[in-house]
């Protein structure tokens, strides 16, 4: 468990006073130890946790940021979903749930890879949260009734915007894994330039050690 000198400290101190104060309650010794241990235990993962989530992934991007981020995508495709249980029209309820899983695909990769944090930050705020936006509006205008005399129009722009709107949400995910492609295609040149300079040095060290033939 990886903690700070300080959530150290303060996890052993906040034992030690756990157990003080039972003893001087006069609580039975054994018990006394375990409740000194629970508190050293509890501030400890405290701490623990805090850190973790202050530990910087990326470009001073911190992992609760990560995980807030993920956080906010998922609530707004669970909010598509709710909006959409409203219309009867099945078509248009799968291709806003295409929508939602090319989403959250891309919060898994985040997962995995935390240096497209930036790339899914701008993903929520550019297209995901204007596309939810869109998803209820048309939603509450699909279900009104009586219907406006213009809704029509504005309900057939908004279905096929659907089709658009998917293709730029790939395009996004085909960033973050144009990344992954990048940082594949780089190991693999680092990993076949050290393992030339080692064939390289091991040539010349056989070399070197040959005896010279006399002339």
């Amino acid at each position: 468990m990886n903690v700070s000198a300080t959530g150290r400290i303060l996890s052993i101190l906040s034992g030690v006073a756990v157990f003080t104060m039972l003893m001087f309650l006069n609580i039975p010794l054994q018990y006394a130890l375990i409740g000194g241990v629970l508190g050293w235990l509890a501030v400890i993962l405290l701490y623990s946790r805090k850190e973790s989530n202050d530990t910087v992934v990326v470009d001073g991007l911190t992992r609760s940021d990560l995980e807030n981020t993920i956080k906010t995508g998922r609530k707004l495709t669970a909010g598509m979903r709710q909006a959409v249980k409203k219309l009867s029209q099945i078509e248009i309820c799968q291709e806003v749930e295409d929508l939602c899983r090319i989403a959250e695909s891309m919060f898994d990769l985040l997962r995995k890879d935390p240096k497209d944090l930036r790339i899914v930050k701008q993903f929520i705020t550019y297209y995901l949260e204007p596309t939810h936006k869109i998803i209820v509006k048309y939603v509450e205008l699909a279900t009104t009734r009586p219907m406006p005399a213009d809704a029509i129009e504005t309900l057939e722009r908004t279905e096929k915007s659907l089709k658009s709107i998917r293709a730029t949400f790939l395009k996004q995910k085909e960033k973050m894994l144009s990344n992954d492609v990048m940082d594949l295609d780089t190991e693999i040149k680092v990993f076949e330039t050290l393992s030339s300079n080692l064939s390289s040095a091991s040539g010349d060290k056989e070399k070197s050690g040959r005896p010279q033939s006399g002339v």
